[in-house]
């Protein structure tokens, strides 16, 4: 999942400077974080799906446990999964913004605003 956001990410970098080759490169990275935002909108909905059902052992724990609610909820199980999908948001959110700006370094040459 991580590796299709920051590729997409490049390849959007890469367009946009195709499409406008005469953009500075804050104007292209400025473009490409549109994009980005999109890209981890998305991506973030697919992970908290996917671990929701990754999750789904944990219904049964609730329905089968004879312990109270806040119980189980404070369990070692529980707060695994919660950090799992903390860190794996943290991540793709980080690696936009680090691959356009990373993209645009490598693709967009430095150019003068004031020059015309």
């Amino acid at each position: 999942m991580l590796d299709d956001v920051t590729v997409t990410q490049a390849a959007t970098v890469e367009q946009l400077h195709h499409a406008e080759p005469m953009a500075t490169r804050r104007r292209v990275i400025a473009r490409a974080m549109r994009v980005g935002r999109s890209h981890i909108a998305a991506t973030v909905n697919t992970l908290v799906l996917a671990y929701l059902g990754a999750g789904l052992p944990l219904l049964l724990l609730f329905a089968l446990s004879a312990q109270a609610p806040l119980t189980v909820l404070n369990g070692e199980i529980v707060a695994v999964e919660v950090i799992r999908a903390l860190v794996g948001s943290i991540g793709i959110v980080a690696a936009v913004p680090l691959t356009t700006a990373v993209a645009a370094m490598l693709m967009v040459p430095r150019r003068d605003p004031g020059a015309a």
